[in-house]
């Protein structure tokens, strides 16, 4: 009963004060709120990414060269080169001889679908185009459904076909509404016909594919003057499948490139668990440091705390002493003085809530992201402003209650 008698009159102590008691509580809403927007962030780019790499499904392997790229000049003022703009220097180790071993089935027997991937940019009509020259194949791994004309088969591969397929927004900036069937695209010294326009998709890669062009690969060699591939994107026979595809593709590029020690292997093979899994490591850290440095508002709040809890001792004292000659026990004051202040830092820590999600929401929308709060970090602010309160406000919870009640009565 004495429990609520002192919460009682702890709180018409806040609210006697009200203009303290918002200074006390606006540290702990400024530190809880920056602690919750940037953990809110940080789980939005990791569910955003995350997302991204889910789009490629569980059973997607990604097959990365050793080295990248240079970048190799077209010819009269149409610019085009491998590997997107300033390439990435070097040579990959990724051949055509290595597509072709991939793509036997009876030697991979867990591999599903192959397909290799040059990537590369040019200049058409002052518009920067990103081109990837690949296999129809890439079209089922990543599904990518076609709106008018055809996507290039596999004829297309084998005669090197000048033909490409354009992304929707692509389509619209260079040719409007006009049909773009039959069109000219000239990228480098070639020109290529459009015969395809597929679909608009969700941006669910890091490179928009609604603004990508997409040429068959033995077409891009030609073009951009390589013989090696930037990627490789395989799928397994199944989920279960992925540890042992995982090891036909490394078994077989390692004996294609008589290279005894994996350790040493030119090349890299990623499983999308493997991506989540960095992925999940590196925005981890990052929302732990981004937090931490979020967390040096929720101490200077603290000090706030016990600097304005400190001023309502010396302002309280004759109360304290008239409360103690009447019978109040030391004890009884301490868990007043304790009470008012994690009353007042939980009060925060709530309000910190809603602004730290307002805050990561608005961040959110001109980052290109929803911001995520879970229930997890609501927990943590909670506590956090909780045993925030409860430290800084032990030492003058301790001050009041040690006070002597007759020199408490004579302060004036």
């Amino acid at each position: 009963m004495k429990i609520f008698i002192l919460l009682k009159q702890s709180l018409k102590a806040i609210f006697t004060n009200k203009g303290r008691s918002f200074l006390t509580v606006l540290g702990i809403v400024i530190g809880i709120g920056s602690v919750i927007a940037l953990m809110s962030l940080g789980n939005g780019v990791k569910v955003y990414i995350s997302n991204q790499i889910g789009a490629l499904g569980t059973s997607t392997l990604t097959v990365m060269p050793g080295e990248g790229f240079s970048p190799n000049s077209g010819g009269g003022g149409i610019r085009a080169h491998q590997g997107g703009e300033g390439g990435f220097g070097g040579a990959s180790s990724l051949t055509v001889e290595d597509f072709v071993l991939l793509s036997n089935k009876q030697n991979n027997p867990d591999l599903k679908l192959v397909s290799g991937t040059i990537n590369g940019s040019a200049i058409y009509n002052d518009q920067r185009l990103n081109i990837h020259g690949t296999t129809p194949s890439q079209f089922q791994i990543v599904a990518r459904p076609i709106q008018k004309g055809r996507v290039f088969d596999e004829n297309d591969l084998s005669v090197k076909n000048k033909v490409i397929d354009l992304g929707a927004d692509l389509s619209i900036n260079l040719f409007g509404e006009s049909d773009p069937i039959g069109q000219t695209i000239t990228i480098g010294k070639d020109n290529y016909s459009v015969i395809g326009v597929f679909g608009k998709i969700d941006e669910t890669s890091f490179q928009n594919p609604n603004l990508s062009a997409f040429i068959p690969y033995t077409s891009a060699m030609d073009s951009f003057g390589t013989d090696r591939f930037n990627t490789f994107s395989i799928t397994a026979k199944d989920d279960n499948s992925v540890d042992r595809a995982k090891t036909e593709i490394e078994d077989t590029l390692l004996a294609s490139h008589n290279i005894k020690d994996r350790k040493l292997a030119d090349f890299s093979v990623s499983t999308s668990a493997d991506l989540l899994s960095t992925v999940g490591s590196i925005t981890g850290v990052l929302t732990a440091l981004l937090s931490g440095i979020a967390a040096i508002s929720l101490l200077v709040g603290g000090i706030g705390i016990m600097n304005i809890m400190l001023v309502s001792v010396t302002e309280r004292t004759r109360e304290i002493g008239l409360r103690k000659a009447v019978g109040a026990k030391t004890k009884d004051i301490l868990v007043q003085f304790l009470i008012e202040a994690i009353f007042l830092t939980l009060a925060g820590g709530v309000l910190g809530i809603g602004l730290g999600w307002l805050l990561g929401a608005i961040a959110g929308h001109f980052v290109g992201f929803s911001a995520v709060l879970t229930n997890s970090a609501i927990l943590l602010a909670v506590s956090i402003s909780t045993f925030v309160g409860l430290v800084f406000g032990i030492y003058p919870a301790a001050r009041a209650a040690k006070l002597n009640p007759i020199d408490a009565l004579r302060y004036e």
